[in-house]
């Protein structure tokens, strides 16, 4: 290389330099003090201590809450251990919560500051301690020889709340080494882990003894406990009728008690499996709703009296539901129960029920249950099984899908009224662009500074984590946005991050109290993996926004998940059909977790379930969720129920599918698929025209 190229070389790559560093590092008036706890971080990581310091003292004195905390927390790791043990000391004095007093007990375990351990966690509330603290805890007064204490705050620990993976794994590595299992105490610690472990046969017969600890008061008959005895009888009897008449016998032997409600809630339940004592069912029931203030508890109990009085009397519940709704706590509890019912009502022809319903609900039933209602009392006008005169019919049915609109939370509910009302989804969205970072002319909240921070100063493996800690402390939905669009471009790098873009714009959604833009909106519609998806729903002549839908709602665009019953990848299949697949397409070696042969795999399935459902797109989605032959068995009798011989309107048959899950996945993937063709179906192309359709199509393409 020549010296004049040399020198141009040497001057070209200083502008980049400078290009870079003008671009990465943010100014210090957006951020103010706060960003003396990025500038730390990075400081850190160059291995400049003293600086990083510095930098984190400054922003503790001057910065906002949350960035002054992890300046905080940072200096908890970076001296001796009495700077470390001082740091953590400040640090929960002026940012009192569980993380900063963790931070502190685990520092004084470290120095040995085993007495000043003891006395920081004198008043911890074992129900709801994180039970590393807990751990660290007991860990500390085994050291101390404090054995007594040791075993009574164990048993409170194991006896305060559902039994956790760490108290398992606490239990069989030190609980059983350093406890006598033979006292009560720790027998009924065993009893615990024996449910924990689904063992209901083995703890049906180790109940009995429970029961003679309570009657000689060497044990108090807690909720935890009861919860499990109730549930070893439920699962474990051979007798459950007479199980059911001694747990009534205990429930009112501890009248008054925290045990009574869960004796009088799995006699119920005992009874109910006899399928003949539907009168004792209820009984129970109340009862256990009478026993308890917990509004949860009540509600719980609530949902089973309902369900057995639907198997009693479809019209007596019916009639009487205004008065359970009137005690009811939490209205979205019981969205399953009216979602339930709504196949039994069609199936029994019962169409002015939903009138009553509404009647008796509104204002006790939660905004999806009164959506759905509306939009199928409108429907059942419409088509006439709802008998209106002729001038009113219009009137009603338009009043009915108003209401839908307006009243429900349910995307699916929302879009349809909107199609039957002649209107656009623009009703929902609003005209601004989302903006490249939040509002500038509201000050930004310290949870917001502190995750924009992340973004700004590229800390992006920090940004989940936080986020779904902060999100119901402070941060903003615009800040979920920001952060959902960053994460989204981080994604060219490592894929995991669609994963998190998502749920973080998901939740931003929900958190909105006005309409999203369609920008925002795009965050929560994603086009991850656009090159794939189009090249084989292009090659499978689908619709790319069916097959974006068909993604996001089976994985959420998590190429590597699994579910329970063994699906796997984006598109959700189950091995043998993706083996079948694979001989079919002439495959023999495949991967489901690569993203390419997934969306391949599962756009050729797609399809061809389409073309056997006569080009229905809502009858190859349940059919991908619950097989082919189910759905035609299914399509048949609700025929019959709606005395069509043809031509069902697929949102009517949806209504009548006795499964819930295959219900619900039909109204998601109609919801994403509509959303996706009005965010992206008609976009310009590069030869500018447009390839998509008008909203009303797409429902219809949908629904026929």
């Amino acid at each position: 290389m020549g010296k004049k190229n040399f020198l141009i070389y040497i001057y070209v790559l200083s502008l980049f330099v400078f290009t870079v560093l003008l671009i990465s590092c943010p100014s210090n008036e957006q951020y103010g003090y706060d960003a003396d706890y990025f500038i730390g971080m990075q400081k850190l990581s160059e291995g400049n201590v003293k600086e990083a310091k510095q930098k984190f003292n400054n922003c503790i004195k001057k910065g906002t809450y949350y960035c002054a905390k992890e300046s905080a927390i940072q200096l908890t790791k970076l001296g001796n251990l009495q700077e470390n043990n001082t740091a953590a000391e400040f640090l929960y004095e002026n940012f009192p919560d569980q993380d900063s007093l963790l931070i502190l007990v685990q520092q004084y375990f470290v120095s040995n500051e085993l007495r000043k351990l003891i006395e920081i966690t004198n008043k911890i509330d074992f129900s709801t301690a994180d039970d590393s603290l807990v751990k660290t805890r007991l860990d500390t007064l085994l050291q101390l020889n404090q054995q007594e204490k040791y075993e009574e705050e164990a048993y409170l620990w194991f006896t305060s709340h559902a039994i956790s993976q760490e108290q398992y794994q606490y239990f069989r590595d030190i609980y059983t080494l350093k406890v006598d299992q033979t006292t009560p105490k720790a027998i009924a610690v065993q009893f615990r882990i024996i449910l924990y472990k689904r063992n209901y046969l083995l703890g049906y017969e180790n109940a009995e003894q429970l029961f003679s600890f309570f009657d000689d008061k060497v044990l108090e008959p807690v909720s935890m406990l009861a919860s499990d005895i109730g549930k070893a009888y439920l699962y474990g009897s051979e007798q459950i009728i007479k199980d059911a008449v001694f747990l009534r016998q205990m429930a009112e032997q501890y009248k008054g008690t925290e045990a009574a409600f869960y004796f009088w809630f799995y006699a119920a339940r005992l009874y109910d499996g006899g399928n003949l004592y539907n009168t004792q069912v209820c009984t129970c029931y109340e009862n256990a709703i009478a026993s308890t203030d917990d509004p949860s508890k009540k509600d719980n109990a609530l949902w089973y009296l309902i369900k057995t009085k639907l198997k009693i009397s479809l019209d007596k519940t019916i009639n009487s539901i205004e008065e359970y709704a009137q005690t009811w706590s939490d209205s979205e509890y019981f969205d399953d129960i009216f979602d339930s019912l709504i196949p039994s009502l069609i199936v029994n022809g019962k169409w002015t029920a939903f009138k009553d319903l509404i009647e008796k609900l509104d204002g006790y039933a939660s905004k999806e249950t009164m959506s759905q209602l509306y939009y199928l009392y409108g429907r059942f006008i419409e088509c006439g099984y709802i008998e209106l005169p002729e001038d009113e019919r219009a009137v009603a049915t338009k009043a009915a899908y108003t209401k839908a609109l307006d009243s429900g939370t349910s995307t699916y509910y929302k879009l349809l009224s909107m199609y039957r009302l002649g209107l656009s989804p623009d009703a929902i969205t609003v005209p601004e662009p989302v903006e490249e970072t939040p509002n500038e002319e509201s000050a930004p909240s310290p949870a917001d500074n502190l995750l924009c921070g992340f973004a700004t100063f590229g800390y992006s493996e920090k940004i989940y984590g936080k986020w779904m800690e902060l999100y119901k402390n402070g941060a903003t939905a615009d800040t979920g946005f920001y952060l959902a669009n960053f994460l989204n471009k981080c994604a060219s790098e490592d894929d995991s991050y669609y994963v998190q873009a998502l749920r973080i714009a998901a939740r931003s959604g929900n958190m909105a109290t006005q309409p999203l833009t369609k920008d925002q909106l795009k965050e929560v519609y994603p086009q991850n993996f656009s090159k794939l998806v189009e090249e084989y729903a292009n090659k499978y002549n689908i619709n790319t926004s069916v097959i974006y839908a068909l993604i996001r709602s089976e994985s959420f665009f998590d190429k590597e998940i699994v579910s329970s019953a063994g699906a796997i990848g984006l598109t959700q299949l189950m091995s043998p059909t993706a083996e079948e697949i694979a001989q079919k397409l002439k495959i023999k070696e495949y991967s489901l977790v690569d993203s390419e042969t997934n969306i391949m795999f599962g756009t050729y399935y797609l399809s061809e379930l389409i073309r056997r459902s006569d080009g229905s797109l809502l009858r190859a989605f349940f059919s991908y969720n619950a097989g082919f032959r189910k759905v035609t068995t299914w399509l048949n009798s609700s025929m019959m129920d709606f005395g069509k011989t043809g031509n069902l309107d697929m949102d009517l048959f949806l209504e009548t599918i006795p499964v819930s899950e295959t219900r619900e996945y039909g109204r998601k993937l109609v919801s994403a698929t509509i959303m996706y063709e009005y965010l992206y179906g008609n976009e310009q192309t590069a030869d500018g025209t447009t390839d998509g359709t008008t909203f009303a199509q797409t429902v219809e393409n949908l629904l026929q």
